[in-house]
């Protein structure tokens, strides 16, 4: 299993959708442009969306699943956001 944290003290430095990206990329010793696009499987708005903090800075809690070339993703979050690969090729 292969997790990435995103920081909490600059919450607009990563998002969600980049680590995933780039998360799987370096698994799979890939470029990230090489990857097909992650709207094929997710819609990365509403995703980043999802995660993002609420109204009043409060950190949401939560866990989404799916498949992306090759790996289970998975994305935790609670009092910090995990990207977590499962599996691979």
């Amino acid at each position: 299993m292969i997790a990435t944290a995103l920081p909490d003290d600059e919450p607009t430095a990563t998002s969600v959708t980049e680590s995933i990206v780039t998360a799987v990329a370096d698994a799979a010793d890939e470029d990230t442009l090489d990857l097909p696009p992650l709207w094929d499987v997710v819609d990365p708005e509403a995703l980043d969306a999802l995660f993002a903090p609420m109204k009043t800075g409060a950190s949401r809690a939560g866990r989404v699943e799916f498949d992306y070339y090759g790996y289970r993703v998975r994305v935790d979050a609670g009092e910090s956001t995990t990207v977590s690969l499962l599996g691979g090729e």
